[in-house]
């Protein structure tokens, strides 16, 4: 840098931040001198932030607390001038760190979504929504009667600048209804945009994920008879007991003759106790067998709630005509694995017998779990922390058009780390730390989760595994195994901070 040049901090609050080398800035509501700092980053931060490589670092003189978390709102980019004023250079930042420290009790709250409770005052039910989105300028509600009516309502939420969290309360019990957000806030690269957008703690959805469904998952209406009464199965004292078995599904049921029609490829399909895949499951449980692990089952994008279209395939067995056929309708058939996830708290509509009635997916998914139970098998999931289905404003993007730059993983340049196959997630952050490890008991608590499979499990930070498994003990009262799938498909720019699995206390690769 040359040694008539400066450095400093452009804020736009709209978003209207104009730059272009050999010029002055533009649009900027404010500017701040930023000034070269000769002490050491604290050993915790440089570890973290390794992966950005050696720099300058910079210091911004005489912030205060409410002053960095306006910051945080606005578009901000750091700029070398010369001596004119003319913008020699500029970049941007990356956020999740400042995030992290500026709003650390966020963490430690539990009712973020859509929550049913008792108000203080006159014992009445109330429903209340919580939704982390510090980096969000104003945040409202749309109410809506059911799946498909138009929003009878928006409910303004307001900011609590301690924590980044938008909330507010219904002075009414709104079970049965379905909500989205409507977010302002500014992304890198588009500006100041508003995200009608579902919510990323959704414990079930209408067809398409297209809005968020309220209830309490506690609530009777959604058990099946006999659910509270369930006791744990005690096959499994330790890892090595397990004997798993890996099912689909929809494979499970979707060509057996005796399971009635319209639960072929459905939850319901396992409360068929006198099917052939029920037998044959009763009987392998009876020879030893421990678990049930289910392929993806939490909602995913890759498969159509309605309308799906299964292709008949023909062909000659060693032509191109099969594969086509399949190509063409890899877009809308009825069947994928499941590993692009989209809500991770919510099961999967495809597999409910209506996909547009948030409730039944949430009554299925447990009596299938039931069945299963009352065959003697413990029941796993396969869960998928480590990418999400889509990032930035792209259709299947929920938690990145939330809090811009925060939930996925970035490399040296800001873009969006992919090891995994699709758009990683940062779970070193806390608060995608804290939405892993707050999915994971739900499925515990409220669907009676034995044990989960950890999709490409190096992925996750190793402290953040051994924190969640102990927190699953301390609140259910259960010793509930991890498997990982182990591996890490490229090299990460994280793989310091992560601490590779290679020895994890009750975990095992698989």
């Amino acid at each position: 840098m040359a040694a008539d040049s400066k450095v400093r901090l452009y804020i736009s609050r709209t978003g209207q931040l104009k730059l272009s080398k050999g010029t002055k800035p533009s649009g900027f509501d404010e500017v701040a001198a930023l000034t070269e700092s000769d002490t050491a980053l604290d050993s915790s931060i440089a570890k973290r932030f390794a992966y950005i490589g050696p720099g300058k670092v910079y210091e911004l003189a005489h912030a205060g607390l409410q002053q960095l978390r306006s910051l945080q709102q606005s578009q901000a980019m750091i700029v070398t001038e010369d001596n004119e004023g003319r913008v020699i250079d500029y970049t941007g930042l990356q956020i999740a760190g400042a995030l992290d420290d500026l709003y650390k009790t966020a963490g430690n709250l539990n009712d973020y979504g859509a929550s049913i409770r008792k108000a203080a005052v006159a014992n009445k039910t109330q429903t209340q929504f919580r939704v982390w989105a510090p980096t969000a300028q104003r945040v409202s509600i749309c109410l809506y009667p059911d799946g498909k009516a138009k929003s009878t309502s928006i409910l303004p939420m307001q900011s609590d600048t301690d924590t980044g969290n938008w909330q507010t309360s219904a002075g009414v019990d709104l079970s049965g209804k379905y909500y989205t957000y409507l977010i302002d806030v500014y992304v890198p690269g588009r500006g100041l945009v508003r995200n009608r957008v579902t919510d990323p703690y959704s414990i079930s959805l209408t067809t398409d994920s297209k809005r968020s469904y309220i209830a309490d998952l506690s609530s009777s209406k959604l058990k099946p008879l006999g659910w509270d009464e369930q006791t744990p199965n005690t096959k499994v004292k330790n890892q090595t007991d397990m004997q798993v078995y890996e099912l689909h599904v929809r494979d499970f049921s979707i060509n057996d003759a005796t399971v009635r029609p319209a639960w072929r490829g459905k939850y319901l399909a396992f409360s068929e106790t006198n099917s052939n895949g029920m037998r044959h499951f009763q009987a392998l449980s009876a020879a030893g067998m421990t678990d049930i692990h289910l392929l993806p089952v939490f909602d995913f994008a890759t498969v159509a709630e309605a309308g799906c279209q299964t292709p008949v395939i023909k062909g000659k067995a060693d032509g191109e005509e099969q594969q086509k056929i399949a190509t063409q309708y890899a877009d809308k058939d009825c069947y994928n694995w499941g590993y692009e996830p989209y809500h991770y708290n919510a099961p999967e509509g495809s597999y409910a017998t209506d996909a547009s009635d948030g409730a039944k997916r949430i009554i299925e998914f447990r009596k299938m779990v039931m069945a299963l139970h009352n065959a003697g098998l413990r029941v796993g999931m396969d869960v998928v922390y480590n990418h999400t289905a889509g990032a930035g404003q792209t259709a299947y993007s929920v938690l990145d058009r939330i809090v811009p730059g925060y939930y996925q993983r970035l490399n040296q340049r800001g873009q969006i780390e992919r090891s995994t196959c699709c758009d990683n997630t940062a779970t070193e952050n806390a608060m995608m730390a804290k939405l892993m490890s707050d999915s994971v008991l739900l499925w515990a608590q409220h669907y009676k989760i034995d044990s989960f499979r950890f999709d490409l499990m190096g992925h996750q930070p190793r402290q953040a595994m051994e924190d969640m498994q102990a927190r699953l003990l301390r609140e259910t009262g259960r010793q509930i195994q991890f498997l990982g799938k182990a591996g890490i498909l490229v090299k990460l720019r994280t793989a310091s901070a992560l601490s590779r699995h290679r020895s994890c206390h009750s975990m095992a690769a698989a």
